[in-house]
Protein backbone atom coordinates (compact mmCIF):
# COMPACT_ATOMS: atom_id res chain seq x y z
CA UNK A 1 0.00 0.00 0.00
CA UNK A 2 2.70 2.51 -0.84
CA UNK A 3 0.31 4.41 -3.09
CA UNK A 4 -1.89 5.11 -0.03
CA UNK A 5 0.97 6.82 1.77
CA UNK A 6 1.71 8.94 -1.30
CA UNK A 7 -1.95 9.74 -1.70
CA UNK A 8 -2.28 10.68 1.96
CA UNK A 9 0.79 12.89 1.66
CA UNK A 10 -0.72 14.54 -1.37
CA UNK A 11 -4.01 15.16 0.39
CA UNK A 12 -2.24 16.63 3.40
CA UNK A 13 -0.12 18.83 1.12
CA UNK A 14 -3.21 20.05 -0.76
CA UNK A 15 -5.01 20.80 2.50
CA UNK A 16 -2.00 22.71 3.86
CA UNK A 17 -1.52 24.71 0.66
CA UNK A 18 -5.25 25.39 0.42
CA UNK A 19 -5.41 26.47 4.05
CA UNK A 20 -2.48 28.82 3.64
CA UNK A 21 -3.97 30.23 0.47
CA UNK A 22 -7.31 30.90 2.09
CA UNK A 23 -5.77 32.49 5.17
CA UNK A 24 -3.98 35.01 2.95
CA UNK A 25 -7.24 36.35 1.53
CA UNK A 26 -8.38 39.67 2.96
CA UNK A 27 -11.76 39.76 4.61
CA UNK A 28 -14.37 42.29 3.62
CA UNK A 29 -14.04 43.96 7.03
CA UNK A 30 -10.29 44.32 6.69
CA UNK A 31 -10.62 45.86 3.25
CA UNK A 32 -13.32 48.24 4.51
CA UNK A 33 -11.08 49.33 7.40
CA UNK A 34 -8.17 50.00 5.06
CA UNK A 35 -10.33 51.95 2.63
CA UNK A 36 -11.86 53.97 5.48
CA UNK A 37 -8.37 54.93 6.65
CA UNK A 38 -7.34 56.02 3.17
CA UNK A 39 -10.59 57.96 2.71
CA UNK A 40 -10.03 59.72 6.02
CA UNK A 41 -6.55 60.83 4.95
CA UNK A 42 -7.92 61.99 1.59
CA UNK A 43 -10.62 64.04 3.36
CA UNK A 44 -8.01 65.66 5.60
CA UNK A 45 -5.83 66.49 2.62
CA UNK A 46 -8.82 67.87 0.72
CA UNK A 47 -9.65 70.18 3.65
CA UNK A 48 -6.05 71.43 3.73
CA UNK A 49 -6.12 72.05 -0.03
CA UNK A 50 -9.36 74.01 0.26
CA UNK A 51 -7.89 76.15 3.06
CA UNK A 52 -4.76 76.80 1.01
CA UNK A 53 -6.89 77.71 -2.00
CA UNK A 54 -8.93 80.19 0.05
CA UNK A 55 -5.76 81.80 1.38
CA UNK A 56 -4.32 82.02 -2.13
CA UNK A 57 -7.53 83.65 -3.38
CA UNK A 58 -7.39 86.20 -0.53
CA UNK A 59 -3.74 86.95 -1.28
CA UNK A 60 -4.59 87.38 -4.95
CA UNK A 61 -7.39 89.83 -4.11
CA UNK A 62 -5.05 91.80 -1.84
CA UNK A 63 -2.39 91.88 -4.55
CA UNK A 64 -4.89 93.15 -7.11
CA UNK A 65 -6.04 95.89 -4.72
CA UNK A 66 -2.44 96.90 -4.07
CA UNK A 67 -1.75 96.96 -7.80
CA UNK A 68 -4.76 99.22 -8.39
CA UNK A 69 -3.60 101.56 -5.62
CA UNK A 70 -0.10 101.66 -7.08
CA UNK A 71 -1.45 102.47 -10.53
CA UNK A 72 -3.57 105.27 -9.03
CA UNK A 73 -0.53 106.65 -7.22
CA UNK A 74 1.51 106.54 -10.44
CA UNK A 75 -1.23 108.46 -12.26
CA UNK A 76 -1.34 111.06 -9.48
CA UNK A 77 2.46 111.41 -9.63
CA UNK A 78 2.38 111.96 -13.41
CA UNK A 79 -0.33 114.60 -12.99
CA UNK A 80 1.69 116.35 -10.26
CA UNK A 81 4.81 116.30 -12.45
CA UNK A 82 2.86 117.85 -15.34
CA UNK A 83 1.59 120.62 -13.08
CA UNK A 84 5.12 121.26 -11.77
CA UNK A 85 6.38 121.50 -15.35
CA UNK A 86 3.65 124.04 -16.15
CA UNK A 87 4.43 126.08 -13.05
CA UNK A 88 8.14 125.94 -13.79
CA UNK A 89 7.52 127.59 -17.15
CA UNK A 90 5.52 130.38 -15.51
CA UNK A 91 8.17 130.93 -12.86
CA UNK A 92 10.88 131.13 -15.51
CA UNK A 93 8.80 133.69 -17.42
CA UNK A 94 8.31 135.80 -14.32
CA UNK A 95 12.01 135.65 -13.45
CA UNK A 96 13.08 136.77 -16.93
CA UNK A 97 10.61 139.66 -17.07
CA UNK A 98 12.02 143.15 -16.47
CA UNK A 99 11.78 144.35 -12.91
CA UNK A 100 8.92 146.74 -12.19
CA UNK A 101 9.30 149.73 -10.09
CA UNK A 102 6.68 150.41 -7.51
CA UNK A 103 4.36 153.36 -8.04
CA UNK A 104 4.16 155.84 -5.56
Amino acid sequence: MPWLKNRAARVVAVILVGGLGLSACATQGYVDEQIAGVNSRIDQLDARVQTATQRADQANSAAQAANSAAQGAATDARTANQRIDQLEGRVNTLQSAPARTPRG
